[in-house]
């Protein structure tokens, strides 16, 4: 299968990328080429894989990138979207700049994706693989502009999901909670906030970036091919098990 994996080079991007590079055909993204660069290097496969950086707030980035990776893959049967940032910051004190890369890097990329994509999905069909969060379900101090952003993306993801499904195009989301990954250092680093975090979790323990690899490798099995719309919940039961 040839599958085309943006964010890469993030904690649970890697992950995966390390995971499918085993029986698939890569193509991989991210902004940091350095990180790009050392993840192809220490993979091991004997696939097709190949890499290219990407801004993921930029459409024109975005259309140069997936137009590249269908050039190098000759077809594409699934997107995988590990973008992402995470801003804890009170509505009051937030500005329109920090709204503006937030929405950017988590929804702007997703319709670029969808934009770019259709033309080489709409004949076949395929799987899009988006990240939404925990966040957007369940009401978390000081992740107003985030549970936003991770809101929007479960929202695309039912209407996408709808209007794609003639061409036999699935979108679905995956929503994780807390999970120990480079984005999340801040947190993860001071013990009196991960501690904090862990209680928030009804298993009492933050994710890894390998709780994510069971569900995707059944998402981008081809007999999941009959589920789309849906944003399932990865997290340690923080969105619905108090």
């Amino acid at each position: 299968m040839n599958i085309v994996i943006i964010g890469a080079a993030g904690g649970i991007g890697s992950a995966l990328c390390n995971h499918f590079s085993k029986k698939h055909n890569l193509f991989l993204g991210s902004r940091d080429s350095t990180k790009l660069s050392n993840l192809k290097e220490n993979m091991i496969s004997n696939n097709q894989c190949d890499i290219s950086t990407v801004d993921v707030t930029n459409f024109d980035s975005i259309e140069t990138f997936m137009s590249s990776a269908h050039s190098y893959l000759g077809s594409i049967d699934c997107i995988i979207n590990c973008s992402g940032s995470l801003l804890l910051k009170p509505a009051h004190i937030t500005s329109e700049n920090d709204l503006d890369q937030i929405f950017k890097t988590n929804v702007y990329s997703c319709f670029g994706i969808m934009k770019s994509s259709y033309k080489f999905l709409r004949t076949n069909g395929g799987s899009i693989i988006l990240f939404s969060s925990a966040a957007s379900k369940v009401g978390l101090k000081n992740h107003e502009a985030i549970a936003s952003a991770k809101g929007a993306i479960s929202s695309f993801v039912v209407s996408a999901a709808s209007t794609y499904a003639s061409n036999n195009i699935r979108i679905n989301a995956i929503a994780p909670g807390l999970v120990d990954t480079p984005l999340t250092e801040r947190i993860t680093n001071n013990k009196a906030s991960l501690d904090y975090s862990k209680k928030m979790h009804a298993l009492d323990r933050i994710g890894n970036p390998e709780n994510f690899i069971p569900i995707l490798d059944s998402l981008v099995d081809e007999r999941s091919n009959w589920i789309t719309g849906q944003t399932f919940f990865v997290d340690g039961g923080l969105s619905n098990i108090k």
